[in-house]
This record gives structure tokens, C-alpha cells and sequence, in this order.
């Protein structure tokens, strides 16, 4: 999976998720008229989004390399931080409406036009930085945590405003939520992906065997390789691999490989630690990688 095609799977990722947001938030509108707190049903529609988004874009990377237990695992840890996070967000940001509506800071009518909007958006871009950071605090890392936070934050707000400026300007109520919650997935997609390869040091191409052709963006410092389930390259279905294979160390020179437990070979030379250059062709295993600089 080239960096344009890990763009567009986020993006249908965010889709996914947004469609499937969408349709169980039509189904608690529909037997929400009893609930009387509107603070209660933004906590609602927020755990819901927040469930789907989470579920979805957790799973992402084991949707990559098709590991079904890295989707199970995935899925469920993002559909809870996701739902806690999502409740929370959407019951902070009706609040900080609330008290600001309160005060006499704003007039009246800019209170009506923008603070709700505003305020909502606000909402949607925490849920956006909560879903960013989930692949990184999965993975332990700070760095990857800070870049999937940039990426969900600018990607929730603008997907949020969209979503809330179509619900304001739409009499068609159904369908202003459907395809803003779809801009909202979108935008969290979007932003995640442009943010995770520019701020990355890279990506290793899989060259052979079942994982062929997929590659994995470096934007973590330690990237382990090997047949681990705690390895962030994964390369269970390799002869060859060992559980820590190797490590990919990455600051502003450059990458450097360094074995772990197994054998690595670069451009046809066996090494210990050797700093990566364009196109190096790395042998683990029974596998062959292309390292491609940003």
C-alpha cells in the first residue's frame, strides 16, 4: 500500500465510519424524544460517533496486513476510548456553551449564529485528536501520538464545522447529518494521513511474500520488524522472521537498521547496524524491503 493509497484507505475508513455513525444516530433521534436533557443526547451522539470513528481507526492497521487479531484488538480498545472520549467532548463543548450563552460577552444574535456552531465544532475536533492519537498510544509512542493528535484535531474541526453548517443551512435534516458525518470521517481520515507522511522519516516497501507491495510510513523513532504481535512492522507469515527481528532507529540524519534476534542483510551485505539510503534493499528472513526517504 503506496502513501497515496494509505490516503485514500483513511479516507474510506472515515467513510465507513461515518455512515455507520450516521445510521445509528437516526435511529436514536427517532426514539430520543423522551430524552429531555439535550446534555444527555450530546453525550449519546458523541459515545456513538465516538464508538464507530474509534472501532474503524483502530482496526486500520490490522485492516493493513490483514492480522485479524491486531483488528480485534484495535477495534475494541478505539471503541472504548473512542465512546468515553466522544461523550465527554460533546457534553464539554454543550457546556462551555452553556455557560458562555449565560454571560453578556456576546449579543444575542451572535450567540444564535456562531457560538453553537462553534462550540460543537469544538466537540468533534477533541473526538478527532482522541481518534488521532489511538495507533500511537497503542504502539507507545509519544511522537506518533503527538502526530495522529495534529491530524485529528484539524481534521475534527473542519469535518465539525461542516457537519454543523450543513445541519443549521439543510431543511432536509436526514441528509444534512448523513453526508456531514461522512465530511466529518473524512476530514479525520484526510488530515491523519497528510500529517502522519510529512511529519515521517520514511517507509519501508514490502517487497515479497504475502505482504507484497504494502508499505509501512516510519514515524516512530523504534520501529520494531519482526513475527512478534507487539512488533509494528508485522511479519508473522515469513520464514525466517524472528519474534524481534530488528529495529528501524530514526532521528533528523536519517534511519539506521539495527538486528535484534535475526540475521539482516543490506543491499546483499550482511550488517549489524547500518544507516539506510535511498532505495536500500534490506533482506530479513525470507523477505525483501525497499527503504524510501521522505
Amino acid at each position: 500500500m503506496s502513501a497515496l493509497f494509505k490516503k485514500i484507505f483513511m479516507i474510506l475508513i472515515g467513510l465507513i465510519a461515518g455512515v455507520a455513525s450516521w445510521t445509528v444516530i437516526e435511529i436514536l433521534l427517532y426514539y430520543g424524544e423522551s430524552i429531555s436533557r439535550h446534555i444527555l443526547w450530546n453525550g449519546l451522539a458523541g459515545a456513538t460517533t465516538g464508538l464507530f470513528f474509534g472501532f474503524f481507526f483502530g482496526s486500520a492497521e490490522g485492516i493493513m496486513f490483514s492480522d485479524s487479531a491486531r483488528i480485534l484488538h484495535g477495534g475494541v480498545v478505539g471503541s472504548i476510548i473512542g465512546s468515553l472520549g466522544g461523550a465527554g467532548a460533546m457534553i464539554l463543548s454543550q457546556w462551555i456553551l452553556y455557560v458562555i450563552g449565560n454571560t453578556e460577552i456576546f449579543p444575542l444574535a451572535v450567540k444564535n449564529t456562531y457560538l453553537a456552531l462553534l462550540s460543537r465544532s469544538l466537540g468533534w475536533s477533541i473526538l478527532g485528536l482522541i481518534i488521532g492519537s489511538l495507533d500511537g498510544l497503542r504502539n507507545g509512542s509519544g511522537r506518533r501520538a503527538f502526530i495522529g493528535i495534529l491530524g485529528g484535531l484539524i481534521g475534527g474541526f473542519t469535518g465539525g464545522v461542516m457537519l454543523e453548517l450543513l445541519t443549521r443551512m439543510w431543511t432536509n435534516g436526514f441528509l444534512a447529518r448523513g453526508i456531514g458525518m461522512v465530511l466529518l470521517g473524512i476530514g479525520i481520515g484526510l488530515f491523519f494521513s497528510i500529517f502522519e507522511y510529512s511529519r515521517s522519516y520514511g517507509l519501508i516497501k514490502i517487497l515479497t511474500g504475502v505482504y507484497r507491495g504494502k508499505d509501512y510510513i516510519l514515524t516512530m523513532k523504534n520501529t520494531r520488524l519482526g513475527s512478534s504481535p507487539r512488533a509494528h512492522i508485522p511479519l508473522r507469515n515469513y520464514p525466517g522472521i524472528k519474534k524481534d527481528h530488528a529495529v528501524f532507529i530514526a532521528n533528523r540524519n536519517g534511519v539506521i537498521i539495527k538486528k535484534i534476534e535475526g540475521s539482516i542483510l543490506v543491499n546483499e551485505k550482511e550488517v549489524n547496524e547500518k544507516e539506510l539510503k535511498y532505495e536500500d534493499v534490506i533482506q530479513a528472513g525470507s523477505t525483501k524491503l525497499l527503504y524510501l526517504p521522505k
